[in-house]
């Protein structure tokens, strides 16, 4: 019985990284928890099975976060992090639309 999820998780998985993937969207597809994703890329990278294809910003804007593809290629650099003026600009324009958010809904969001 275990097999056979694990079996499902890794094909779903597989299916996933296909057309490229997060660690995210790996868990949500396969249901295993972050700690056997991890170490099932990790592996998988280490066979040159998978690669990085490209990096993804979080839903706050800031950190960095590898999209997994299948096959033997070379992984995509790592873009430069957000100077400190940058983040002070993005914080400030995500303050202004809250505001601006509050203003349009009448009251606090």
């Amino acid at each position: 019985m275990r097999n056979q999820i694990k079996t499902r998780a890794l094909v779903s998985m597989i299916k996933e990284l296909c057309e490229g993937a997060t660690k995210a969207e790996l868990e949500q597809a396969s249901g295993l928890h972050t700690n056997t994703i991890y170490r099932w890329i990790r592996a998988m990278r280490a066979q040159k099975i998978v690669y990085v294809q490209g990096w993804e910003r979080d839903s706050r804007g800031c950190n960095m976060i590898p999209v997994y593809k299948l096959g033997d290629g070379f992984d995509a650099k790592r873009p430069p992090r957000m100077t400190p003026l940058e983040r002070t600009h993005a914080y400030r324009r995500r303050k202004k639309l809250k505001q601006i958010q509050a203003a349009l809904t009448g009251g606090a969001v």
